[in-house]
């Protein structure tokens, strides 16, 4: 089976778990299992899922660097979210210190960089590596009700969804972004993802975050 198949079923189940909380709970348990049993080949690889909540945001640090064509070696002054984002991926994959850092300390990492998270969200940062791919279930606010049949199709297999997110190796520029589903729009970047979560009682929004290789 192809990555690229395996993604998309991956993206499906993330879906049906975002709709069905005993899926969802199965999920988080037993990752392997549960995708195992859904068609997706895990020969070699262990998989850990991770669920959004209405104050906490999971970013993944892909296991590959990006492409050179993506790397942002230093910061430009008045730098964009996706700018600060790739600089960090960029730094993180040569200098262990620093990945250690944005692994434990990510909101130090942010305000060094002049980047201040909303007053009551956080940002947990997990690495994928050769052998580990984390998965993050967005966060549904309860007040939206079920998501639609749009929005399912974006996380399950839509353009900047999960499915289509899961593979730096084919779509380098899914490293950068976290993407939310705000009324329809995609909202890129981890930045971004934490203006949105602030006005979140305001919006209706799920947050599909990178799987990535």
């Amino acid at each position: 089976m192809t990555d690229k198949l395996n993604n998309v079923i991956i993206g499906e189940i993330v879906a049906k778990a975002m709709q069905d909380e005993t899926l969802k709970k199965s999920l988080l348990a037993d990752p392997d299992k549960v995708l195992t049993e859904g068609g997706v080949t895990t020969t070699g690889i262990h998989y850990k899922v991770v669920e959004d909540t209405a104050t906490l945001k999971n970013i993944i640090l892909p296991s590959q660097p990006l492409s050179d064509a993506m790397k942002i070696e230093s910061l430009p002054d008045g730098a964009s979210p996706a700018q600060i984002t790739r600089y960090i991926i960029t730094r993180a994959h040569t200098d262990e210190a620093y990945k250690k850092q944005v692994l434990t300390d990510i909101n130090t990492v942010l305000q060094d960089l002049g980047v201040s998270l909303p007053s009551g969200i956080g940002l947990n940062i997990v690495a994928n590596t050769d052998k580990l791919q984390n998965i993050v279930i967005p966060y549904v606010p309860s007040a939206t009700g079920e998501l639609s049949d749009e929005q399912l199709a974006a996380v399950a297999g839509g353009k900047g969804s999960v499915a289509t997110n899961t593979n730096v190796a084919a779509n380098a520029e899914a490293a950068i972004n976290a993407v939310a589903v705000t009324e329809g729009a995609a909202v890129a970047d981890v930045a971004a993802a934490a203006q949105v979560a602030a006005a979140a009682e305001a919006a209706v929004f799920a947050v599909a975050v990178i799987v990535l290789t």
